[in-house]
């Protein structure tokens, strides 16, 4: 008999709904090895931990936790075997509609397509290991990410900056006229948990983060090295040639970045006039934050986020300077400047794969042409007179 219709003042028996919340797929193990959290634990501690990096650790960790909550969210619990295609498909589609920040503008920013392809990356790994270790029945589906398209992304821009910003930007960063140290002095806070770093603090240590940074280092990787890597001041402005050895990147890869004058240049000025009044006996990273910043690490490493901060504050503080549309920044971010470190890399030596792939740290094509695409104004002189 078909199933009558009960009162709304009448309980129901809750084992005799039909909705994907209750049923349990045929096969399915029961208890606690039919969840979520169990296997996520034991992937982090059996193909993670010890594997990855501390770093790319906790970004796992908290792109399948983002998951796990949005499921249990959704059905009201987190049994492994009710993870469908349509299920992680839905959770790509939540990603794409997350709002991450607010604009100064008053608009939203949501996360971009290529953050969203990075967690259902770790998504798909977690459920590749998982399909191997769990016993038979437990995802009847299979592995349900084999079949959930990635997002598609846009086509690469070039993020180069032109000959006018360059030479604007090395005006405003390198020689820092009065002006530019007042404006400094005045605009150019730290902010971190409600405390700002000390004015002084905005000279050398918002430029030699940055300066350095066209030698080419990553964001994440380049507040890492300590100064015992570097060389004394005063020998710093005398040398005709630095360089950095050991520099990590991706894939556990090691590779040595040489220090162009003007690096040189900021980095013995930080050394000389900023980082002696910020480090303590724990501080072993290069690039610390200032001491009057009560919610800095430890250590005083600066963050990725602290790294971010300090450029976009440097590209604000640089568009304040400048007249003309052409040599504004916008908003400015690390890989910006390692996008014109490349370009001009690569022209100056003659498009040599080998030094790009050394300098730069890597080996695929398809970065290689990214980081090496011309800003736009150069690209459109190619073909002005064709």
């Amino acid at each position: 008999m078909p199933p009558t219709a009960t009162s709304s003042s009448t309980p129901q028996d809750r084992r005799k709904i039909a909705s994907r919340k209750m049923l349990r797929v045929a096969g399915a193990s029961a208890g606690g090895d039919d969840s979520l959290a169990v296997w996520v634990q034991r992937y982090l501690d059996l193909g993670v931990r010890g594997v990855r990096s501390a770093e790319v650790e906790a970004k796992i960790g908290r792109h399948l936790q983002r998951f796990q909550n949005w499921f249990q969210a959704g059905l009201g619990h987190d049994r492994v075997s009710a993870v469908t295609p349509r299920e992680v498909a839905g959770w790509r589609e939540h990603l794409a509609a997350t709002v991450v920040r607010q604009r100064r503008d008053g608009g939203t920013h949501t996360m971009a397509p290529a953050t969203v392809n990075n967690h259902l990356a770790h998504l798909s790994a977690f459920f590749t290991w998982t399909t191997a270790h769990t016993p038979t029945g437990l995802l009847p589906h299979g592995d349900p990410t084999s079949r959930v398209e990635l997002l598609h992304l846009p086509a690469p821009e070039p993020r180069a900056l032109s000959a006018a910003q360059l030479r604007t930007v090395k005006n405003v960063w390198i020689d820092w006229r009065a002006s530019t140290t007042s404006a400094v002095a005045a605009t150019a806070r730290h902010r971190r948990g409600g405390a700002c770093a000390r004015p002084a603090a905005a000279g050398s240590r918002h430029r030699a983060p940055a300066a350095r940074h066209r030698a080419a280092p990553r964001r994440a990787r380049r507040p890492g090295p300590g100064p015992a890597r570097a060389e004394h001041p005063a020998a710093l402005r005398r040398a005709k040639r630095a360089r950095l050895l050991g520099v990590r990147g991706k894939g556990r890869t090691s590779r040595t970045v040489f220090l162009g004058r003007d690096a040189r240049a900021a980095l013995a000025d930080y050394l000389d006039h900023e980082r002696p009044g910020d480090v303590d006996e724990a501080s072993a990273a290069l690039f610390v934050a200032a001491s009057s910043i009560a919610s800095r690490r430890p250590d005083g490493r600066l963050s990725a986020r602290s790294v971010n901060t300090i450029v976009a504050e440097l590209g604000r503080i640089h568009d304040l300077e400048v007249v003309g549309a052409d040599r504004r920044l916008g908003t400015l971010r690390p890989h910006d400047l390692r996008h014109t470190f490349a370009f001009r890399l690569s022209a100056e030596s003659g498009h040599n794969r080998a030094e790009l792939e050394r300098r730069l740290g890597h080996a695929n094509d398809r970065y290689l042409r990214l980081y090496t695409n011309p800003p736009d104004e150069v690209a459109a002189g190619y073909i002005e007179d064709l």
